[in-house]
């Protein structure tokens, strides 16, 4: 009787993780999480690596923000300076998850990109784009 009380709580245990795994949308999403994927989305992310083609890529000197927001809409932020004069740029949009929530389809000034979400935790995210023939990896951080 006591072998058979183990085995059951293995085999609910088992259960319990599978069922965990299986919310798990993204490659490298966390396993267990308590928001859902849009709150965990709901943000402000901060670009910190930017790679083409496995290679960095230099982002130094700007600032890429997005502000995302519960609603479905998004704020784009670009800080930097050209020729030593610093620029600004903030663009509005709109952003849904699509494909069942693998995707994230980000639409700016008319401009729609696809993304995959590679990873989304409650502190990182990171998108994948094909374009062109080239794999573009964003690794965004929230802003502290």
């Amino acid at each position: 009787m006591k072998k058979l009380k183990i085995y059951l709580m293995a085999a609910m245990i088992g259960l319990t993780a599978l069922a965990f795994e299986s919310c798990k949308k993204g490659e490298d999403d966390p396993v267990i999480s308590l928001k859902t994927r849009k709150d965990r989305f709901t943000n402000t992310w901060v670009l910190v690596k930017y790679e083409k083609d496995g290679a960095d890529q230099n982002i130094s000197g700007s600032t890429y923000t997005y502000d995302v927001f519960a609603n479905n809409k998004l704020t784009q932020t670009i800080e930097g300076a050209v020729f030593g004069f610093p620029v600004k740029s903030v663009k509005s949009g709109d952003w849904e998850f699509v494909n069942d929530e693998e995707d994230v389809r980000i639409t700016i000034e008319g401009d729609v990109q696809l993304y995959n979400v590679q990873r989304l935790a409650s502190n990182e995210l990171w998108l994948k784009r094909l374009s062109g023939g080239s794999t573009h990896m964003y690794y965004f951080e929230t802003k502290q």
